[in-house]
């Protein structure tokens, strides 16, 4: 785990175990599929960067667009809430869970390749269409990658990039992730308490999001907010542990 070249919190890389096998969705979880648990939850829209709003802005709401707006606490009730349905235990990936699933057997920065390769098929990241989130002459000040062109602007359905050599799609960009896991320093520490279910401290948030620069999509880029807290661009994915 982690990116010696990567940002401070990415320090120092180690190799973590993983001893208990599991399955992680190849899908983030949907708005449709979240509505079944909260038919009232709202993914709302994304203003366009100007004062005075003469429009809603992009919507987030659509079936198929992975659900954003859910906090950790929501997203981990969803998951105790389909493991009753079920019988099977669902959760949210721990930090480690995800980094592997996520490089897929890779060392690069992406599951497809480096900063410089051509994301438009594999990742909805901030591109050349986020200049579209300034009106009229308003300073495009979104930072982003305008060499290529994924096609969304906000986040696109999910599935509509090719998945990696193991079949996940949009672990890097789309909407960002919630893990099960408290955010901590490095070295990785199974076992620490940094993995249960408490909802004290810091979640941590990976994969980045269409919002966000491809350095900050990377397999090892690490964010966390607060478990109780909704963001505009953060959804998850579940997984089943034997």
């Amino acid at each position: 785990m982690g990116d010696a070249g990567g940002c401070e919190d990415e320090w120092p890389v180690a190799r973590v175990r993983i001893a208990r096998a599991f399955w992680m969705a190849k899908l983030e979880v949907t708005n449709e599929q979240y509505r079944l648990f909260d038919p009232g939850h709202d993914s709302r829209f994304v203003s366009k960067t100007n004062k005075d709003q003469y429009e809603r802005g992009f919507p987030l709401n659509g079936p198929k667009q992975p659900v954003v707006r859910v906090s950790w606490q929501q997203a981990m009730a969803f998951c105790r809430g389909l493991s009753r349905k079920t019988g099977l235990r669902f959760t949210l990936p721990t930090e480690a869970q995800w980094e592997y699933a996520c490089r897929a057997g890779t060392s690069t920065p992406f599951s497809y390749g480096g900063l410089d390769t051509d994301f438009s098929r594999f990742a909805n990241v901030a591109d050349a269409t986020a200049r579209r989130l300034a009106v009229n002459d308003s300073p495009d000040w979104i930072l982003k990658d305008p060499r290529f062109n994924d096609g969304a602007l906000v986040t696109a359905n999910v599935g509509s990039y090719q998945p990696s050599t193991w079949g996940l799609h949009d672990t890097h960009g789309n909407a960002a992730e919630w893990t099960r896991t408290t955010y901590g320093p490095y070295p990785y520490r199974v076992g620490d308490g940094r993995d249960d279910d408490s909802t004290d401290g810091r979640k941590v948030v990976r994969g980045g999001s269409w919002y966000d620069r491809p350095a900050r999509c990377r397999s090892a880029f690490r964010l966390s907010y607060p478990a109780w807290q909704g963001v505009y661009n953060v959804g998850f994915r579940v997984v089943c542990e034997e």
